[in-house]
């Protein structure tokens, strides 16, 4: 074997060893649903349920409605400690169905435009660097394919139309934004040290979170045309996870709080609106809100404060 390939060899093997000890490191995570209703900027959550009950220990993350009453969610059991899945949970008739069950992992499940389709991360270890967007039918009709083969690295993602997609690049110690048209792939790098939270405002504005230093966060807007940025407010301390409803309001969490702002607000301040300790929750972390918005799915990793 020539020196170079000697190399290769080794750095293949070094990548592998370390994303398996990634993988192996995932943290224990669980998700929890509730019913939610909402009287002008007051908000009423009842009906809770445990949703991973099937896998209490594993980790449980990253919930996508794809409808009313069907939630996709990355799922990594303890026996699979090289992989993560999609899984399907049915509020219709309480069926776990494994969506995805490939020889790699997939992140992040993303519910296209046309509705008919989600788009996730898929790491694949065979091929350097490893993490791009792939998109499945969600009749699985077919295995899906490899949407951006030209764009890797990809950590997280959301749609801005049918077109144009927002991309989170793994990029070592400062991650950028990258828009990316999907018919030719042609795309323009934007800020760096973004976090892993994507949104849709009203008018059609990406909002995302730039972490200006390490304790100072915002949530800002850009525009999908222009790409000017605007601030919108500083998150919550060490919050990166939050959630825009249609009416401009933007959820998140931290502890076991709960809080909420309206867009335009002049006061520019967070209000808590629940308090979950009750429920035995205690570090929200990321959250997704069905389209009907009475329904709320939180993640937890369960740890309570100090």
């Amino acid at each position: 074997m020539s020196d170079f390939m000697r190399s290769i060899a080794t750095c293949l093997i070094s990548f592998i060893l370390f994303f398996k000890a990634e993988a192996q490191s995932l943290p224990t995570t669980n998700i929890f649903c509730f019913d939610m209703d909402k009287f002008g900027e007051q908000y009423e959550f009842k009906n809770p349920k445990f949703l991973t009950g099937f896998n209490p220990t594993g980790y449980n993350n990253q919930p996508q409605w794809v409808n009313n009453n069907e939630l996709y969610l990355s799922v990594m059991t303890p026996r699979d400690t090289f992989q993560t899945d999609i899984y399907s949970l049915s509020f219709l008739n309480n069926v776990l169905t494994r969506v995805t069950a490939t020889s790699e992992s997939e992140y992040s499940p993303t519910l296209t435009p046309d509705r008919k389709h989600f788009s996730c991360v898929r790491v694949d270890v065979g091929r350097l660097p490893a993490q791009r967007l792939w998109i499945y039918p969600i009749d699985r009709i077919d295995a899906g394919r490899d949407l951006l083969p030209l764009h890797q690295s990809i950590g997280y993602h959301t749609w801005l139309t049918d077109k144009k997609v927002a991309l989170f690049i793994l990029d070592g110690s400062s991650n950028y934004l990258k828009i990316v048209n999907v018919d030719d792939q042609s795309s323009i790098q934007l800020m760096s040290g973004i976090g892993r939270s994507f949104g849709k405002l009203p008018d059609g504005k990406l909002a995302f979170i730039q972490k200006s230093t390490a304790q100072t966060w915002y949530i800002k807007s850009l525009d999908p045309i222009s790409y000017s940025t605007d601030i919108i407010i500083q998150t919550l301390p060490g919050s990166e996870d939050f959630v825009m409803l249609p009416d401009g309001t933007i959820l998140m969490g931290t502890g076991s709080k709960l809080y909420s702002y309206k867009l335009g607000d002049s006061l520019k301040e967070w209000r808590e609106v629940m308090d979950f300790a009750k429920y035995g929750i205690y570090n929200i972390k990321r959250m997704s809100i069905n389209r009907d918005q009475n329904r709320i799915a939180l993640v937890t990793d369960n740890s309570r404060p100090r």
